[in-house]
C-alpha cells in the first residue's frame, strides 16, 4: 500500500505556472510605485548614454512644427552629452561591433 501523501496547506502549494518563479517570490512584488521610478530611471540611463541615437531618430519623425522643435532639442541634448564625454560608451561599443563584423572568419578546414 502506498505511503499517503502529506497535506498542503493553499500557501505552500505553488499556482501552475512555466516561469519557475518560486510562489515566495511571486508574493512579494515591487509596488506600482518602485515600477514606476525603476521605469524612469531606465529612461533617465539611457537618455545619458544612449543620446547618440536621439538626432536620427528624429530626423525620421516627420515635417510639423512640433518634429523640427524635437530635433532642436535632441540635437542640443546629444552635443551636451558629448561634452561631458557621456557618449565614449556608445561610440566604443559601436566601434567593437563594427570590428567585429568586419572580422573574416575562417571555414573549418583553414
Amino acid at each position: 500500500m502506498a505511503a499517503p501523501t502529506p497535506s498542503l496547506s493553499p500557501r505552500e502549494r505553488a499556482p501552475l505556472v512555466t516561469d519557475a518563479i518560486p510562489p515566495s517570490l511571486r508574493r512579494h512584488g515591487a509596488s506600482p510605485r518602485q515600477m514606476l521610478a525603476i521605469c524612469l530611471i531606465g529612461a533617465i540611463v539611457l537618455a545619458f548614454f544612449a543620446s547618440a541615437d536621439t538626432p536620427g531618430w528624429a530626423e525620421r519623425l516627420g515635417d510639423s512644427w512640433l518634429d523640427h522643435r524635437l530635433r532642436t532639442i535632441t540635437g542640443a541634448w546629444d552635443e551636451a552629452m558629448e561634452t561631458l564625454h557621456l557618449t565614449d560608451p556608445h561610440e566604443r561599443l559601436r566601434a567593437a561591433m563594427g570590428r567585429a563584423l568586419d572580422w573574416q572568419w575562417g571555414g573549418a578546414g583553414d
